[in-house]
């Protein structure tokens, strides 16, 4: 998961970064038949984040990125998230809105 926490209220930040670290584990070893690797959550400013993807070899591959929201928030949290990804963390990544 990829959250951009440049909105959130304290408690949306504080929600996310439990949820993430939560999700730690996952991270630690293949999971699953299919021996699946995650990559950690990103939580953070979108200046956070869109540094940390630069730096990720693989990213610099890529020439398109998808992200997922997560399952269990409420609707004020996706409203958040996703006006974050589309005003801060989007331009940060070099996206531009299509006309």
């Amino acid at each position: 998961m990829v959250i951009p926490t440049d909105s959130a209220s304290p408690g949306q930040r504080a929600r996310y970064e439990k949820y993430a670290a939560e999700r730690v584990p996952r991270t630690a070893t293949p999971q699953g038949p299919a021996r699946l690797l995650f990559a950690p959550d990103l939580v953070g400013t979108s200046q956070e984040i869109a540094e940390r993807l630069h730096g990720h070899a693989a990213f610099r591959e890529v020439d398109e990125v998808a992200f997922a929201l997560p399952f269990t928030f409420e609707h004020e949290d996706y409203v958040q998230i996703l006006t974050d990804t589309a005003t801060k963390l989007g331009p940060a990544l070099g996206w531009r809105p299509g006309v």
